[in-house]
């Protein structure tokens, strides 16, 4: 019994740690519409844009069954005045077989591709092999950028699994 007893007062809080952990995770990983995400980072790649910019309001224009567009757009401060670029991102509608009528009224932009088919910066058309690349380049730069962020929560949750455990050590 005496086993029991340790074994239990032992596991308990580490498994309290380890759910607050996944609950943060989760609770934590809502970001914006991955069409918005692509599009701003695409603009900031061709555009090779200031760290000071911020961000306007967006919100995407759904036509029906023609593409969507998402339209960003950022003010920066510049020596000589204010900076505002505009871009705006095509995504092709793709109704997924699969989804619900649910689904996609809760998020309307689901039945589109999640990579645009068409980008305008600033009124200039981006050439479709530029925009391919570009593509690439930002998916493979979120992608970094996820393995980074999914190490650290690790580290710092092993950090606090390793606290949890040598205070009930001391015990």
């Amino acid at each position: 019994m005496l086993y029991k007893k340790h074994f239990t007062s032992f596991h308990w809080p580490l498994f309290i740690v380890i759910t607050m952990i996944s609950l943060a995770t989760i609770s934590c990983s809502k970001t914006p519409d991955v069409r918005l995400t692509m599009c701003q980072d695409l603009m900031v790649l061709f555009l090779n844009s200031p760290e000071n910019r911020e961000w306007q309001e967006h919100e995407p224009v759904i036509r029906g069954y023609k593409d969507l567009e998402m339209q960003v757009s950022y003010s920066s401060a510049a020596p000589d005045g204010q900076i505002v670029d505009q871009a705006s991102c095509f995504y092709t509608y793709t109704p997924d077989q699969d989804a619900t009528g649910a689904e996609e009224f809760n998020t309307p932009t689901a039945a589109y591709s999640t990579y645009p088919n068409k980008m305008v910066i600033n009124g200039k058309v981006v050439n479709k092999n530029e925009l391919a690349n570009g593509v690439n380049t930002v998916m493979l730069n979120q992608g970094k950028k996820a393995i980074i962020k999914v190490k650290e929560k690790i580290k710092k949750g092993v950090e606090k699994i390793n606290q949890e455990v040598e205070k009930q050590l001391e015990k």
